[in-house]
């Protein structure tokens, strides 16, 4: 009897590792020995199709001035035959994509279809993997009509490395890294085992050649690797296909939670996945979630923001909401080189049943999953800003009614905040085209804060913050920026008397230093080597730094 309750127990345990079920286990994380990249946070774009297709959605990258960052070749389309590695597409995308500085990521799986002459050389060497009689096992689905490689076969396992290095060698360093997905749904045995090879095997082939990329891995998927295996050696994975409802939506927010223990940057593909495309509502509010998470990906099997069927306003969302997300690049990889270092979750404060979140410690959004003018914000402990009204501020730990008019769902700014951007131009506000060119750090004063920021070129640092009265101090910490510097001061209620800066660090009303010119607008403070700027109806001093050193702690007056 015993024997049976034990195999019955087996039985249930393996039922639920293979079904959409999140499996419970948890391995204490790792995440990888490789240091992060940033250019994965995104945004992400992709589709798949014939050349014209891609083409299109470069064309709307360059036009609409999208800060794409990776371009997602999804499905086995990239490819001449399913699983044979050579680019189906002419070298206008190749060169397009360069031109853009985007980099491609490719979905793929280790199946070489029928109709392949890979197949026939695969076949003749005994790279594929058989049943328990000895047959090659065949599979025919959205993989392919095809076979899977061995990786038990060391030779198998070299022919499958040829096939990326045909891929490698065709797109040179345009190649990003890899898309995995579900494997060999025979119901026989070790698929889940297999699943973990071939993700091994790619992020193994990904770290010897494509130093700087990486491999998304899959989560909540059929024969998909293991929590224990995504705990150790995941950076990045998706939380599989849904829905593009607002019920997928809440779905992907839930499973995102509850990824983020697992692995630095888990997330849901914002736009859903599925042949129906959003309503123009439910898009713009996925929008925002995608902003809000990690990583922003758009890959629709329906229709991309520009699609005409959808109202100009889903454009203009999403162009909002990519820059958003891809100016707070700085900020995310700060919380990612230290998931890389600690161990400790981007995501903070998870509330799965309101949909809200911290992202980091100092931002927190309240997801918007349902038609809705007003929605229900519980606010975590703390003073927070309205990002649409800085003039607006709300105590924390406590719930109020929030009105969330399309395109401008819930941002919250901790008061206290100090948050490093790349701004571009001028799309959110938060900068102009002058601002290429060094790093945006906001501040929201509140006595004294701090925030550690990753410099990619001098390690980590430490914006200080020291607030009393009309005084304003600012510098740098334990190392020095490898950017210039622009401080966006906000909640200042009346222009400064005078704004100096003594080795880099800076002191508003302060009475040691030397002080910098006072200009006319924000552009031309920001293109001044140094100098400030008081902006009177935002309530928002703008100090722009030439000096890289640093000075801290500053000058006591």
């Amino acid at each position: 009897m015993r024997l049976v309750l034990i195999a019955l127990v087996l039985s249930v345990c393996f039922v639920l590792a293979e079904s959409g079920t999140p499996r419970q286990t948890r391995a204490a994380p790792d995440w990888g020995d490789e240091p992060p990249v940033s250019w994965i946070l995104g945004p992400i774009l992709g589709a798949d199709g014939r050349e014209q297709a891609i083409m299109d959605n470069l064309d709307a990258i360059d036009e609409w001035d999208l800060p794409v960052t990776a371009f997602h070749f999804d499905a086995r389309t990239w490819q001449t035959c399913a699983g044979n590695g050579e680019f189906r597409y002419s070298n206008r995308v190749i060169k397009r994509m360069n031109a853009l500085g985007i980099r491609g990521i490719f979905w793929t799986v280790p199946l070489i279809a029928l109709r392949c002459p890979e197949y026939h050389v695969a076949l003749a060497n005994n790279y594929f993997v058989t049943d328990g009689e000895g047959n090659v096992i065949i599979t025919d689905d959205f993989t392919g009509n095809g076979s899977w490689i061995d990786f038990n076969n060391p030779d198998a396992v070299a022919y499958y490395r040829s096939l990326l290095d045909r891929l490698r060698n065709r797109v040179g360093g345009m190649l990003g890294g890899f898309y995995t997905d579900n494997v060999r749904p025979d119901d026989r045995y070790g698929q889940i085992a297999y699943a973990e090879q071939y993700a091994l095997e790619l992020l193994n082939y990904q770290r010897a050649h494509i130093p700087d990329g990486v491999v998304i891995f899959k989560r909540y998927g059929k024969n998909t690797p293991s929590d224990e295996f995504l705990a150790e050696y995941a950076d990045v994975a998706y939380v599989n296909d849904l829905s593009t409802d607002f019920e997928g939506m809440r779905e992907g927010i839930r499973r995102v939670f509850d990824s983020a223990s697992l692995m630095p940057l888990p997330f849901n593909e914002f736009s859903g996945f599925a042949t129906s495309s959003p309503d123009a509502e439910t898009y713009i509010r996925r929008m925002h979630f995608g902003a809000f998470q990690p990583v922003m990906e758009n890959v629709p099997k329906g229709a991309q923001p520009w699609d005409a069927r959808y109202p100009s306003r889903v454009m203009e969302a999403y162009r909002y909401y990519a820059t958003l997300h891809r100016e707070l690049a700085p900020y995310l990889y700060s919380y990612q080189q230290e998931a890389y270092e600690t161990q400790a979750p981007i995501f903070r404060n998870m509330n799965p049943a309101n949909y809200s979140a911290q992202l980091g410690n100092e931002i927190f959004v309240r997801y918007v999953t349902d038609y809705h003018k007003n929605i229900r914000v519980k606010l975590p402990p703390g003073e927070w800003i309205n990002y649409w009204d800085e003039a607006q501020t709300f105590a924390g730990n406590r719930a109020i009614t929030y009105p969330v008019p399309l395109g401008r769902e819930p941002i919250f700014i901790l008061r206290g905040a100090i948050v490093p951007m790349h701004v571009r131009n001028n799309v959110t506000g938060h900068g102009t085209n002058a601002s290429r060119k060094f790093l945006t750090v906001n501040v929201y004063p509140n006595a004294h804060s701090t925030f550690r920021y990753y410099d990619a070129a001098n390690g980590w640092l430490t914006f200080d913050v020291t607030s009393e009265q009309r005084r304003v101090t600012l510098c740098t910490l334990d190392q020095v920026p490898s950017q210039p510097l622009l401080y966006r001061i906000a909640r200042v209620q009346k222009r400064p008397n005078v704004v100096r800066t003594l080795d880099g660090a800076v002191g508003v009303n302060a009475e040691w230093g030397a002080p910098l010119r006072e200009y006319a607008s924000e552009e031309q403070a920001a293109r001044a080597n140094g100098g400030w700027f008081y902006d009177a109806n935002a309530k928002r001093l703008i100090v722009k730094l030439a000096a890289l050193g640093t000075n801290c702690p500053a000058p006591s007056e």
